[in-house]
């Protein structure tokens, strides 16, 4: 068969996800020409990739104008209407939808042999009081006689450049089935929802709102706003597929961290680090300690024998009476290491942004520190450390290993401690206060995508900042130039600059296009103490205290004065009127 496909591109940070290759890889051998049409600004190096591994024929990079509508018509004239009946199929489709779940060639041998079918997709919709019956159009494919028919040529030709989404949607959508049936032709779907159940569904849209009924009907494609839509069975979702296909969820997973935020739950359900085992000659890997207390040096020297891998150490500390006690160790060890007196201001951070010039030069980079707990008790610091050592240490083969497999992964931060999850340290209140300083300097690196920290309740952070990172996930965090003056002195206030950085780190690598993992803490803990923990109060009701510091300050406090006694009044009312009637 003679296959044409039509395929629809686009990325609102101009990337080229995973995803789209590996969908391009599988497809690829069913078509005899693949026209790649990208409505959004792709880069010279992915469209040699692309041409280069013979995933495409054609490449054509168009304004996000008419959305998938009018590109597909402009991959219809890039051919040549005239031209089109030349194939013995047209498919046309975009990369909203991850896939395929399974092979696609017996669903194409099963309905091309099918004389009832002339052109077939994937799922439809019901006739509603706002729709006539249609093919969903993800995904359409066209035989030859359609193709040839003047119901189809009318039809992509006068397709216009329409700049609202539901104009495309009334017009094209869900009209392109309906003049083609209008023209005798018969349509069929891998799942046809027109009787199917919707019990449970705010609308009949199983596309969108029934990815369950996807799977079990077997629909090789599942869309992408439907993993967003329906995050609370998602990690079902995802282990399903696991079981019925050989589809690399990690795909979705990584599409889904750049696109929306990299921290939902149900990805971060996925972002454990896997072994992994790789050749780690010729990686250009730098280390950098802070040694604040010389006492703990030799513990971070031991777990540094663990590393099967070349490495230049960086040892900053604060003053220069300390030099000379580190350089006995490093002896003693038979260990050598740059070492800078950098000052007792900003902790292991800065220290670790004035070594910019040095630590640029290397592909890895990792950041620890001598760390004690001087305003909790001993056990604190200790357990605190002792773990992210565990965690990231003493594992750093495999974490690198991770690094050169994986090219979107930029950061490794290691697991929650088990003091923080003994004790509610972190809490939605003082994360809050954390967030305007993120947000000026997020706005200072001239970050690109928009995020809300005052909406978030907590962060995903490395605690403690000790972090493997690829340098360019963190570059702008180190072109920053941070100054001595911009970091509050000794001891330190709860919401300063340093704890903003700690929790920025995840930001800035998925900003940078960029995924992060989460190294496990050995020390494994029954979620109950979680449990127990989250939801501990003084008395047995919720509290009816309200910060209005985070909730609209005199305005949210003036609302609440009016608004909440009305709504009081209108719920007294109700009952008093329920109970006269009963």
């Amino acid at each position: 068969m003679k296959r044409l496909l039509l395929y629809v591109h686009f990325n609102k940070y101009q990337s080229l996800s995973s995803h789209v290759i590996y969908q391009l890889e599988k497809m690829r051998p069913l078509f005899s020409r693949l026209v790649f049409i990208s409505n959004s600004p792709i880069s010279a190096k992915d469209q040699e990739y692309l041409q280069g591994n013979h995933l495409i024929d054609d490449f054509l990079q168009r304004e996000n104008i008419g959305f998938d509508f009018a590109a597909w018509r402009d991959g219809m004239n890039h051919i040549g209407f005239e031209n089109l009946a030349d194939y013995d199929s047209i498919t046309v489709m975009n990369d909203t939808c991850f896939g395929p779940l399974w092979d696609m060639t017996p669903i194409y041998h099963r309905f091309e042999n099918d004389p009832e079918i002339d052109f077939w997709g994937m799922t439809n919709f019901r006739k509603t009081a706002a729709f006539q019956e249609h093919i969903q159009s993800y995904y359409l494919s066209f035989s030859k006689e359609v193709v040839s028919s003047q119901a189809f040529q009318h039809f992509w030709i006068n397709v216009q450049n329409y700049t609202a989404v539901q104009d495309v949607i009334d017009h094209y959508e869900t009209q392109v089935t309906t003049s083609l049936t209008d023209a005798g032709f018969k349509y069929k779907t891998v799942f046809d929802t027109v009787d199917a159940d919707t019990t449970g569904m705010l609308h009949p849209d199983f596309s969108y709102y029934n990815p369950t009924a996807i799977l079990k009907h077997k629909v090789p494609f599942i869309k992408v706003k439907t993993i967003d839509a329906n995050q609370h069975i998602t990690p079902y979702i995802l282990h399903q597929i696991e079981l019925e296909s050989e589809y690399p969820v990690d795909l979705i997973v990584s599409h889904m961290s750049k696109i929306n935020h990299p921290d939902f739950k149900y990805l971060l359900g996925r972002k454990y680090l896997q072994p992994a085992q790789a050749d780690l000659s010729g990686q250009k890997v730098a280390v950098h300690l802070h040694v604040f207390y010389v006492d703990l040096l030799q513990e971070f020297l031991d777990a540094f024998r663990a590393f099967d891998f070349a490495y230049d150490l960086f040892i900053t500390t604060d003053i220069e009476a300390k030099r000379s006690e580190i350089e006995a160790v490093l002896a003693e060890n038979q260990t050598s290491a740059a070492i800078f007196v950098t000052g007792n201001i900003g902790r292991d951070v800065l220290p670790m942004l004035k070594l910019k010039e040095q630590l640029e030069q290397y592909d890895y980079v990792g950041h620890f520190h001598t760390k004690k707990s001087k305003e909790a008790d001993f056990w604190a610091g200790e357990s605190w450390r002792k773990e992210l050592i565990s965690m990231l240490v003493r594992p750093a083969n495999h974490i690198l290993s991770n690094f050169v497999q994986h090219e979107d992964l930029g950061l490794v931060i290691a697991d929650i401690p088990s003091f923080f999850r003994y004790n509610k340290i972190v809490d939605a209140y003082n994360e809050h206060q954390i967030a305007p300083a993120m947000k000026d300097l997020w706005q200072k690196m001239g970050m690109q995508k928009s995020i809300d920290f005052g909406a978030f309740p907590t962060f995903v952070m490395s605690y403690g900042t000790y972090v493997w990172f690829k340098y360019d996930a963190l570059k702008p965090l180190f072109d920053l130039d941070l100054k001595e003056e911009d970091v509050p002195a000794e001891p330190l206030p709860q919401n300063s600059v340093l704890h903003a950085i700690e929790r920025l780190l995840v930001y800035i690598a998925w900003d940078r296009q960029y995924d992060f993992r989460i190294s496990q803490n050995p020390v494994a803990l029954t979620p109950f103490i979680d449990n127990k923990l989250l939801n501990e109060r003084g008395d047995a009701l919720p509290h009816t205290y309200v910060n209005f510091d985070h909730l609209g300050g005199i305005k949210g406090a003036a609302k609440y004065i009016i608004i909440g006694p009305a709504r009081a009044m209108k719920y007294i009312v109700k009952r008093l009127m329920h109970k006269m009637k009963s």
